[in-house]
């Protein structure tokens, strides 16, 4: 599940944030969300919806997500 209330995280949890999302936008142009969603366990409406800068991920979906991209 994704988290909702951006406000309740610190200045260095929400640049961790945008420093992933802005890595998942870049890896998005080589591969699909769909194929993304597969790989991590993470929802593609999650994963959108992190893209689209509505939510935050949790903790373990931020880690999921992290070492995914991080491989690529």
């Amino acid at each position: 599940m994704a988290q909702k209330e951006k406000q309740k995280l610190s200045r260095e949890e929400l640049d961790k944030q945008k420093e992933l999302r802005n890595l998942y936008r870049h890896t998005l142009e080589k591969g699909t969300q769909q194929y993304i969603a597969k790989m991590t366990g993470i929802s593609a409406p999650v994963l959108s919806s992190f893209k689209n800068e509505k939510i935050n991920l949790y903790p373990y979906l931020y880690v999921k997500l992290e070492a995914y991209l991080k491989k690529q």
